[in-house]
């Protein structure tokens, strides 16, 4: 079952991107359970985290992705292992 990872309109190029390596990449208005929420610092707001039915959910939460001067690579990193490198 391929993850499901949320992106707003902003990041559709890294949407296509992977869905293309076979992620199920969904959008701001999905409702239902999603593995990561990406969104870039600089130009994404986190408004849109209430929509998802397990942001809050300790066992099954959603990773929070910042997006921002990350490469590919680390975001799928971000998103298989649920953790990236430091926040500072």
């Amino acid at each position: 079952m391929p993850k499901v990872v949320a992106i707003p309109n902003n990041l559709e190029q890294i949407g296509r991107e992977l869905d293309a390596r076979g992620y199920e990449v969904v959008h701001d208005r999905y409702d239902g359970y999603v593995d990561a929420i990406l969104y870039d610092s600089r130009e994404s707001s986190l408004a849109y985290l209430n929509n998802y039915d397990n942001v809050l959910d300790m066992e099954r939460g959603a990773i929070v992705v910042d997006v921002h001067n990350k490469g590919l690579r680390d975001i799928i990193y971000a998103i298989e292992h649920r953790s990236y490198e430091g926040l500072f």
